[in-house]
């Protein structure tokens, strides 16, 4: 049986945060058959208006600014084929996902590309085994 020992509160240094809670953030999230979708959050602050959508040359940080010339439907969603033809060739995988806030400075809507954790690149093994055919 192990002794129980008591260990100093400063000998604990890795501290597990709350997951962010994604009901409560605004985003925006973009899919390989070219649909941009703004979540609810995001909706509610700027459904209905006429928006335009820009992009950092890497594709890392995204843009919506106002008096553009894309407005979306109620859902938020909307397809724009010519979205992944701009954004070939950044490292940006699908689904993409951008964590999206309000900047004063620059009257616009930010978003950060989120990497998405659960995504790995695909791995496949080689089989060594020679196949005999009959």
């Amino acid at each position: 049986m192990s002794i129980r020992k008591d260990i100093p509160l400063e000998e604990f240094d890795l501290i597990i945060s709350p997951p962010v809670n994604r009901l409560a953030s605004m985003s925006v999230n973009i899919y390989a058959d070219g649909r941009f979708n703004m979540n609810g959050k995001l909706v509610e602050k700027i459904g209905n208006r006429k928006l335009s959508i820009r992009f950092t040359k890497d594709g890392k940080y995204l843009c919506l600014v106002e008096n553009g010339d894309i407005i979306f439907p109620k859902s938020g969603s909307r397809k724009l084929p010519d979205l992944l033809e701009k954004l070939k060739g950044t490292k940006i995988t699908y689904p993409a996902r951008y964590e999206i806030t309000y900047s004063e400075r620059t009257q616009s809507w930010q978003g950060a590309y989120e990497e998405n954790p659960t995504k790995s690149p695909s791995e496949k093994v080689r089989s060594t085994r020679k196949h005999s055919s009959s």
